[in-house]
Formats: C-alpha cells, structure tokens, sequence
C-alpha cells in the first residue's frame, strides 16, 4: 500500500466521529428550514434578487451601533473670534508713515524742524538714527528708534527691518526720506489719498539710474510693495556693496517688486523742488517763485540750516491761508450777486448764507452714525432698538423739509412733475453743524408718466450761538461738617471720629468737623458727669495731634427747652440747629451736614464741592442705607463695607439728613422766610421754633430751599454715600405727616418683600 494513502485511510478512522457529527449537522439544519408555498416561481425569483427583499430574523445578522456617534474630531477646530473693530476685520488702515533717516547729530536742530511742520499732519513719524550701545539721543524727541549696527551701508535695511517687524499691517504708504529735505505734510496726504490703495506704488524723483529712486527727494512706497520686501531682506543685504544709500535702497525695492522708480501714476505727478548748495531763503526766494512747480512740490532739498525749515513752511502756509480768503471773497461777491437777482421775499437773508462744512473724523471713533427712516419710522437708531416710530416732532419737521424742497423742485422743472413718495430717508446729527438728511424722492412726469428718482441733500443749521456764563466751582474748597449728636447716638459718634480721623485728618484733606451736641434740659454738661465727656476728649486730643493740618475737630453745645429723645421726626429742631450752628462760619464757608454710620469717601467729598455752588445751587444727595444686618445676612461674619446692591439695600429717597450749602445762601434763604419761620438766635428761641411743628408743612432744610429760595436745588443718588443701618424712633401723631414719612422710612430699611417674607416663614417653620 502506498505510504500516503496509508496515512490518509488512517487518519480518516482516526477522525470518524467527528465527520459523521458534521453529516448529521447538517442534514438536520436542511429538514428544520420552513418551506414557503409561493404562487408561482417569478415571485421566488424576485425575491431572491431584489436589494429590498424582506427582512429575515438572521441572529448572526450584522448590527450597526449608532450610539454615540458621530464621534467627536480629534482635532477640535479653533473658534473664530470676530475682532473688535469693522477695520481691523475689513484690512483698514491709517494713511501714511513718514520714517526719517537722519543722525544723533542732528536731532535738536533739523529733525526738531521737521517734528513741528508735519507730526501733527501725518499718522506717524518716526526718526531712525545709529547710535553705540549705551548711549542716549542729545534731545526727548518722540518717535526716535537707534539702531546699534552703526554701519550707515545698512541703516535703509535696519528700518525697512524695523516697519516689517512693527508697523507692516498698519498703514497705506510709507513715505521714506533724508533729514535734508522740508515735507509739504499737506500736499503729500492729499497726493497719497487720490492713489487706489490697490495699486503698487514705488514714486519718487528718479536719479542717474532711472530705476532707483532719490531718497534725498523722497521715496513712496505702498504696502503691497513693503510686503515683498520682507520676504527678500536677506537677498538685500547680501547685495550691498555701493557707498550710496538710494542706490542699495533702490536695488532691494526693485529686486523685490520688479517695479521701476516713476514719478507719474494715476494722473499725478511727483513733484520735488532742488536747491542750490549755496541757497539763501531771503535772498533767493524771489527766484524760486519764478519756477512754476515750486508750491506744488511735495519735497524742498537740500536744506541744510534748520531755521529754513520754518521759513519754507511759514511762507506755503501764509500762501495758502491767503487763496482761502481769496475763495471766501470769491464766493462771498457770488452770493450777493445772486442775492440781488432773487426774488424780493428772499433779499433780506443776512451773511453768511453758508453753513459749517460737515465732520470730517479723524479716526473710526469719531465716525457720525447716519439714521435710515422712512415716513412713519426709524431703523437702527441705537444699538438696542431696531425700529422706532417717528415721535412727533421729529416726524413734522421731516413733513416740513418734504414739503419745501418738493415744492422747489416742482417749480424749477415747470409744474411738469408730480411728488409721490419717500423712498429712503437718512438723518444725522452733527453737533458743529447742524441735522443733515438726505432724502430719495419719487416724482411722476406729467406728460410721459414716466416716474423719475432725485437725490436731495438737507442741512438744518444750528441757530445762533450764545456764550452762557457757566458758575465757577473748584474742588479746593473747605468743607465744613456738623454731625448733630443726642444722648440715642453718642456711641456711635467716637466710630464717626474714628474713621473721620483715618479718611480726612491723616490724609491732610481741607475739611473741618464740628459736633453739635444736644443737651436736656435736665442733662449735666460740665465735669465728670457731663454725658458727652468722652466725645469732648477725643476731640480735644485730635485737635492737638493735628493742630498743625488742615482738619479741625471741634464742638458746640445747644441746651433743648425740652427732653427730647431722638431728632429724626423733627424737621424744626434742624432748622434751630442750623441757625445757631453758621454762627460759627463766615459766609463763604460750605456747609455739609453728615450722619452717623456713612463711609466718608474722598469721592463723595469732592462731588459735594463740585455740586454745591455759590448763590446757584444746594446739593442734597440720595444716600444708599444698608438693610437690617441679621435679615440680610445669613453667616455670622462681620460685613464693615457696604456693598451698593438691591439684596443689600436701596436708596432712600425720605433721607434729607446730608444736605450741602453755602453760608451766605443760607442767610439769604432764613431772612426770606424769617416772618414765617423766626430766626433762632439762642438756646431760649429753640421752644418758640418747636411750637410751629405741627402746623408747618416744611418737612427739612432741604424743603425749605426749595419753597423759598431762587436757588437750583440738586437731588440726586450719590453711589459714594453709602449709611449703615440704624434704628429709627418715630414718635408724633398718627395724622402728623412728618411721622407717617418716619414710619415708612423705617419700614423700607428692614430689608425686601422677599427677604421679610422667608423670614416670617422661617419664623412659622421654627415655630411648628
């Protein structure tokens, strides 16, 4: 038997068992597979051929996992942040940069000169010079950049390298020249703004090869041209082997650019006048004016005494200023003469029939918003609001202005044409001229019907200005303090001192404090058993640490007729303390009424000096008073500082306490309402004040400026004014108002609807 076969024949007995399982495997899966009956065979077919076949229960079917997915990028892509200005997005840039390449030598003679006649016309200058390491420039000239590499061969590369690396996204054109040379700063930006931005710019006045330019006439470059340079810096220096600059100069710009130096483009010409070495301004001048190019000329070289810098530009500006008043003159004979040929009804218009010219904005933040309108609204007028309707008197005088100009415009085309509509409509207020719009009207042709669009432009001019006399104030003023204390808040009057010491006295501030002190009729004020000694103390022991300063702390006592506990409802009591208290104070003292438990902020002192007028205006600020502390705050902490928000308090409007005025202001005020009111010359005349109380309507000083004084009262919340909370006493009549007002005074402090109500509900809860 064959060895192979043997191993076979083998091997198969050998795995018997396993290849009959197999067999019986698989004859049993045939004989379990359900038999469908179809009605005839196409229907089998189609089935076993269409991709849509019904769907068989197969448990080794595959299954697609869709959770989770899709799945996030590996590389989360950068969020695109939109700058903050519409140039920066856009690729706007300023104008023009004027670079001078000059010396330490001549910094505080040539470049000073060239500083004053064009910093202030152009965007940017900048004074490029070499300079050793550790060596400073002999003049505080803004604008000076030094380069160490004191090599002059490649001075042109280190500014080119300079601009590339500092200012190459910023500006329009660069304008490149020596110190030797004037710059008519208002030729050359007016030659530079009738250039396409677009276009690439190498001009200047060619030398002896054509394609470089003259660097002692001046170089224009534009970006696009200083953007391949960049690229081809290292080439440039390379390529330096020549002793002159505008030679180097020109070989990199036109190795970068491919563009020749040209003085023409676009229909201007690059004009640039030459001087003789020997060039004298008095004696030579008349000379110069005989050529014809001389005022147009954006460059003067070579200029070699500085003082010939402002002598040239003294002379353009003399001569410019004298065509405008030639155009004025011109325009002046025109008007007149069309003044006379007008009808008779418009002869009596007054000069100047003109108007200011518009705005021109210097940068993008003095841009004038225009206002889109049309006949019964606005469009975009703020930055919150996307349509308005015309207020009333905005849109009468927009009716107005139709009305006029449609009417003249019928007139000059003959009664041929028919107003029908506002198209568009635009406004803006500009506040050296007046309300510009600019109205697009529909009008219809009477004979063709055809409709016809005209663009008309509107100035309303401002009226006739006036010089209004504007109260001086200064914040140098004294401001003198009284601080009214009783027997209820004499505790609380050392923390005042205190902190009156740490905010005014250590910091030198023009202030003067004065504690008013009421006694009882019954209360001891001399010896150990006066009830306000240790007040007394410490106002003596300031007084004698600072007598050397500015602020004073000091005292004066008022005997009451009658025992009185708190001075909160009586408007009256005020008005007797403050008579007895300016006694004290020369007439043009200011006046400033404090209380206890305020933070007392420079901030707020200086507003009170600036607020307060002589003879024009009293100053009675809204304080921000603190809510109850344990109603407010729910940790043991100590809040000292009071934080101006509306869980932690509000401005309390029935607060009259801090009031500010000037003496003689004052004086004025009392003697007006002396029959109504008695003056209070002393202790004794307090009792005759009181008795007005009930019957008066005056409710505080501030009350009384108001109803018997001329002068401006100010109301008006004082953020730097912030009070503590304190407990307020209310005792009168449940009809007296002044008690009323107290009782809700009180009330508002205790904290918000809110704050009150958890506070009763926690109260139930603890109760249950």
């Amino acid at each position: 038997m064959n060895p192979l076969f043997k191993i076979l024949f083998i091997n198969f007995w050998g795995n018997i068992y396993l290849i009959i399982g197999i067999c019986m495997g698989l004859s049993l899966s045939l004989f379990l597979v359900p038999i469908n009956n179809f009605e005839n065979d196409e229907k089998i077919e189609y089935l076993f051929q269409s991709p849509n076949a019904q769907e068989t229960n197969d448990e080794y079917e595959p299954k697609v996992n869709i959770a989770n997915k899709p799945l996030q990028a590996k590389k989360i892509p950068k969020m695109f942040v939109r700058p903050r200005y519409y140039s920066t997005e856009l690729g706007i840039r300023e104008k023009l940069f004027v670079g001078i390449i000059t010396s330490r030598t001549y910094l505080h003679s040539r470049d000073i000169a060239i500083n004053k006649t064009i910093a202030h016309l152009v965007d940017k200058v900048r004074y490029f010079i070499s300079i050793s390491e550790g060596a400073k420039p002999n003049v505080s000239l803004p604008g000076i950049v030094g380069f160490t590499d004191t090599r002059s061969i490649l001075k042109p590369f280190h500014v080119l390298k300079y601009i590339t690396d500092n200012y190459l996204e910023d500006y329009d054109y660069y304008f490149f020249i020596k110190d030797v040379s004037y710059i008519n700063a208002r030729k050359l930006i007016d030659f530079v703004s009738k250039i396409s931005v677009s276009q690439d710019v190498h001009m200047g006045i060619p030398t002896d090869i054509q394609t470089y330019c003259s660097l002692d006439s001046g170089i224009l470059l534009s970006n696009s041209i200083i953007q391949e340079i960049k690229t081809n810096l290292d080439w440039c220096v390379q390529n330096t082997y020549s002793d002159i600059d505008d030679i180097n100069f020109g070989r990199c710009i036109v190795h970068s650019s491919s563009l020749p130096c040209t003085s023409q483009m676009q229909g201007q010409t690059f004009l640039s006048t030459r001087l003789s070495n020997t060039f004298n301004f008095k004696e030579d001048l008349s000379k110069l004016l005989l050529q014809e190019d001389f005022l147009n000329s954006l460059t003067i070289y070579p200029i070699y005494d500085h003082l010939n810098f402002y002598h040239f530009h003294m002379y353009i500006t003399v001569t410019k200023s004298i065509d405008g008043q030639k155009k004025i003159s011109n325009l002046r004979s025109a008007i007149l003469q069309t003044k006379h040929l007008a009808p008779a009804h418009e002869q009596n218009i007054s000069w100047p029939i003109g108007n200011q010219p518009g705005n021109k904005p210097v940068t993008r933040f003095d841009v004038l918003h225009w206002t889109y309108f049309n006949e019964t609204h606005t469009f975009f007028e703020t930055d919150f609001l996307s349509i308005q309707q015309l207020k009333t008197d905005a849109k009468s005088d927009i009716n107005r202005i139709i009305n006029k100009i449609t009417s003249k415009i019928i007139i000059e085309h003959n009664q041929k044409l028919v107003f029908q509509k506002l198209i568009n409509g635009y406004k803006r207020f500009d506040a050296s001229r007046g309300m510009d719009y600019i109205f697009d009207l529909s009008f219809i042709e009477v004979d063709t019907g055809k409709e016809l669009y005209k663009r008309i432009e509107v100035c309303k001019p401002l009226g006739k200005v006036e010089v209004l006399s504007v109260p001086y104030v200064t914040e140098n003023t004294r401001i003198n303090m009284i601080l009214v204390v009783d027997v209820t808040n004499k505790d609380s009057v050392l923390n005042f001192m205190e902190y009156y010491e740490e905010n005014c006295m250590q910091k030198q501030y023009k202030t003067f404090l004065m504690l008013v002190l009421l006694y009882n009729v019954d209360s001891p004020s001399k010896g150990q058993t006066d009830i306000f000694q240790d007040i007394k103390k410490y106002a003596l022991s300031l007084s004698e640490k600072y007598k050397k300063d500015q602020s004073k702390v000091t005292w004066h006592s008022v005997r009451l007729p009658t025992v009185i506990s708190t001075i909160e409802i009586d408007p009256m009591l005020k008005i007797a303390i403050t008579d007895l208290s300016i006694k004290k104070f020369s007439p043009e003292s200011l006046i400033l009424f404090v209380e206890t438990g305020m933070d007392l902020k420079i901030d707020y002192l200086n507003r009170v000096r600036m607020n307060t007028i002589s003879q024009y205006q009293v100053f009675s600020p809204i304080p921000f008073v603190a809510y109850h502390p344990d109603i407010i705050y729910t940790d043991d902490s100590k809040h000292l500082e009071v934080d101006i928000n509306h869980n932690y308090g509000r401005y309390d409007e029935y607060d009259y306490n801090n009031i500010a005025f000037y003496v003689k202001d004052y004086i004025a005020m009392r003697k007006a309402v002396e029959t109504s009111i008695p003056l209070v010359r002393s202790d004794k005349d307090i009792a005759t004040l009181l008795e007005l109380s009930k019957n008066n309507p005056i409710t505080s000083i501030f009350d009384m400026f108001v109803s018997f004084s001329d002068i401006h009262a100010l109301r008006a919340v004082e953020p730097a004014l912030k009070i503590k909370y304190r407990d307020i006493e209310c005792i009168g009549t449940l009809n007296n108002d002044t008690y009323k007002m107290c009782v809700k005074q009180k009330n508002i402090h205790l904290g918000q609807r809110s704050q009150l109500a958890k506070l009763i509900l926690d109260y139930k809860n603890y109760k249950n």
